[in-house]
């Protein structure tokens, strides 16, 4: 008995640490945010789609605020035409572009 429940522990704490694979994530079956990140932009989608697909449902992504600290928000629809101009969908970038700054000479002279 003590080892079924040792077993029945294990499990239950193993399956705990798979849930949450995305650092800065949280959602339900109605949707959730991601934090947001280029790196997160690029890939939201597919977390997004990952998370929705759990609940047989279609993601539409509706917010994406490009600050480090915010959030990319997402909705989970049961069909993917559902409210498509009551929720309208936002597009996100699909990779990263680094601003580089050219350096300032000033002659002397």
């Amino acid at each position: 008995m003590r080892a079924l429940l040792l077993v029945i522990g294990l499990i239950i704490g193993v399956s705990g640490a798979q849930a949450q694979v995305y650092r800065g994530f949280q959602g339900n079956d109605t949707g959730g945010i991601i934090a947001w990140s280029c790196e997160t932009e690029a890939h939201a989608h597919e977390i997004a789609a990952a998370h929705c697909a759990r609940f047989d449902k279609f993601h539409r992504i509706t917010g994406v605020h490009r600050q480090y600290g915010d959030y990319i928000s997402f909705h989970c629809l049961w069909n993917p035409r559902l409210a498509r101009y009551a929720i309208p969908a936002v597009g996100t970038r699909s990779s990263c572009r680094v601003h580089r700054h050219r350096p300032h000479v000033k002659a002397l002279y």
